[in-house]
């Protein structure tokens, strides 16, 4: 499964910061303080001393972080992400009834 299946959009804004745009079915994955936490603590993991800070809105995830670093970072993020997706997604398919009861 493709990162777009999830991720609406991976940018840059005017500020620099990164901008990662969801799906409206995982709106409410967002809302959630445990969710906002492991957001975060993946962001910390991935970027390290890079990371800035997190902003999380409705649908989008905005990312600061070392002024400088903005186009290498987004580069190591998208593709972190698509690992990540695909070793929940073959984990998944190669234990369906693990899914099944939760």
């Amino acid at each position: 499964m493709e990162l777009n299946h999830f991720i609406k959009t991976m940018k840059l804004d005017d500020q620099k910061r990164i901008l990662v745009s969801v799906h409206e079915f995982l709106e409410s994955y967002l809302s959630t303080p445990e969710n906002k936490k492991m957001i975060k603590d993946g962001l910390v993991k991935i970027l390290g001393d890079d990371f800035k800070q997190l902003e999380i809105g409705k649908n989008i995830c905005r990312v600061t972080v070392t002024e400088g670093q903005e186009e290498a970072l987004l580069e190591k993020l998208e593709t972190d992400l698509k690992s990540a997706i695909e070793m929940a997604m073959s984990f998944m398919a190669n234990n369906p009834q693990d899914t099944l009861k939760n």
